[in-house]
């Protein structure tokens, strides 16, 4: 089966040397600092729409992209056909967005490092702390530490299996309605 992960075009004027960062000799093409790239917002682009090719609930909560930037990246679905008895966005809807923004997430990193793998979820933890009513439900995965994501990476380029942790919430009203954590494996293809 074939990944949506590719080589996309390189972003220009936002890239470092490899030599001026530690552990890029590892690894290929690195990103330096993950930067809102124009590379990363067309990789979410067709992660998003290989999700929506790949897994029919994708398309059911009609998933999109949002945007990628210095904070992280951001997945979307429309409250109105996400809502539960209460109006209020579903609490399945909303596990699924945080899943799915931590595998794309994951999934940029490997792709910003120059590697090809196969992700998957492993565990995650969520926390619904007040009612999302948001017309727009996002959520934002945050880009993991610099240290965390040259672990990751040089783990995968050299073992062809790592482990990544990663973050994500989503906002009402200005205020955290889901706290998630998340565990993602990548397999070298």
């Amino acid at each position: 089966r074939e990944q949506c992960i590719t080589n996309l075009p390189k972003s220009h004027g936002q890239r470092q040397r490899r030599d001026s960062i530690p552990w890029a000799s590892q690894v290929k093409d690195v990103s330096l600092r993950w930067a809102a790239t124009v590379s990363h917002k067309q990789t979410l682009e067709k992660l998003v729409a290989y999700l929506r090719e790949e897994v029919p609930m994708v398309r059911q909560f009609d998933v999109r992209s949002a945007g990628v930037d210095a904070s992280g990246l951001v997945l979307e679905v429309p409250l109105a056909i996400n809502f539960n008895d209460k109006h209020t966005a579903f609490a399945g809807t909303l596990a699924s967005l945080c899943t799915l923004s931590g595998w794309a997430m994951t999934s940029l990193i490997c792709e910003a490092a120059g590697l090809k793998a196969d992700i998957a979820a492993t565990h995650s933890e969520i926390t619904y702390a007040r009612p999302c009513t948001e017309e727009k439900v996002r959520a934002t995965c945050a880009w993991p530490a610099d240290a965390t994501a040259a672990a990751f990476t040089t783990a995968l380029a050299s073992q062809g299996r790592a482990e990544l942790s990663l973050f994500a919430q989503v906002l009402s009203r200005d205020k955290v309605a889901v706290r998630f954590s998340g565990n993602y494996i990548a397999r070298m293809l």
